[in-house]
């Protein structure tokens, strides 16, 4: 009997094949695990849309520019879209600032607070050097287009020019940094 030798792939072939099985295979799970992960984190989160600007401020206001009895920083913020916003804190330098109901006629301002109110509410001020406003309400939520101010009060002259940082944090935590300087309007 006679033994025909079969003749397989050669080592060089068979590890070849094997190579190209292994790298398309890993191509595969890479691009599946890629698209898995890729729409759970996207659909997962929501990507904060909550914005205001800055339209204006007023830091000129001071114990010897209008008589009051205290600093106050009057910012006018607008918030452009693409969702409503509420503010919920507000910082001045790094410190976290009272919020406080809007006092009318013949009541002081509270010292290191902050009041939010429509953009038409006015400033006035008694004899005795105390700042009130026109009207009490409170505008914490702008929709989209809306115009509000937020009045900032201090117990001390704030160091004149140098940029300070006021940000205005909303209910779900969207970020809202501005930078003012003391002494100027904006």
């Amino acid at each position: 009997m006679k033994f025909q030798r079969k003749r397989g792939v050669s080592v060089i072939v068979a590890t070849l094949l094997l190579i190209a099985i292994s790298v398309s295979a890993a191509i595969i799970v890479y691009v599946f695990v890629g698209g898995l992960a890729g729409g759970l984190t996207r659909n997962g989160g929501q990507s904060v849309t909550e914005k205001l600007t800055i339209q204006s401020f007023n830091f000129q206001i001071s114990p010897g520019s209008c008589g009051c009895a205290q600093e106050v920083l009057e910012i006018f913020l607008l918030n452009p879209g693409p969702a409503a916003t509420t503010i919920s804190n507000v910082y001045f330098d790094g410190a976290l600032l009272t919020l406080t109901a809007p006092p009318v006629a013949n009541t002081a301002l509270v010292n290191n607070a902050f009041y939010v109110l429509p953009s038409t509410t006015t400033l006035a001020s008694t004899l005795a050097g105390d700042i009130y406003f026109s009207a009490n309400t409170q505008f914490s939520a702008y929709a989209v287009t809306n115009v509000g101010q937020v009045v900032i009060t201090f117990t001390s002259v704030v160091a004149y020019g140098s940029g300070h940082t006021v940000k205005v944090v909303s209910s779900t935590g969207a970020q809202n940094v501005f930078t003012v300087e003391s002494g100027i309007s904006g």
